[in-house]
């Protein structure tokens, strides 16, 4: 009798000690957010001559977390461009459009224009500068 009772005391407190040592990582599940704009500049098939710029809607816009290389989460910008990613924890992030290179204008490579975030409290707001993508 004695035996069972004590190793359900050791069980509930490993079990509580494994509870308490996991350590949340980059992600979802948290209270912070991340947004900002895309904005993208049209220029001509040989990348001289800028022919329109403007926040662009519809366009899809991706979440690496942590230092993985894998995409977190997607999300489509707004009819002004305007993008969110809520509901994240404390952690690094990476943001990022694709566009075009324009060092390549014959081969239509896509260029990713990608911006670092570092998330340091529970329920931060990060407003990114606008992220510039090439057309």
């Amino acid at each position: 009798m004695f035996k069972k009772e004590y190793l359900k005391i050791v069980f509930c407190f490993v079990a509580v000690l494994f509870i308490c040592s996991c350590k949340k990582t980059a992600g979802e599940g948290g209270f912070a957010s991340i947004e900002g704009k895309l904005y993208v500049k049209n220029y001509d098939a040989t990348f001289t001559v800028l022919t329109s710029e403007y926040y662009l809607p519809g366009e899809t816009v991706y979440i690496i977390y942590g230092d993985g290389q894998e995409i977190g989460n997607t999300v489509k910008t707004s009819y002004d461009g305007s993008f969110k990613f809520n509901y994240l924890q404390k952690g690094k992030y990476k943001v990022y459009a694709i566009g075009k290179d324009e060092t390549k204008p014959s081969l239509s490579i896509p260029k990713e224009s990608l911006m670092e975030v570092t998330i340091t409290e529970k329920k931060q707001k990060k407003v990114l500068e606008d992220i510039v993508i090439i057309d």
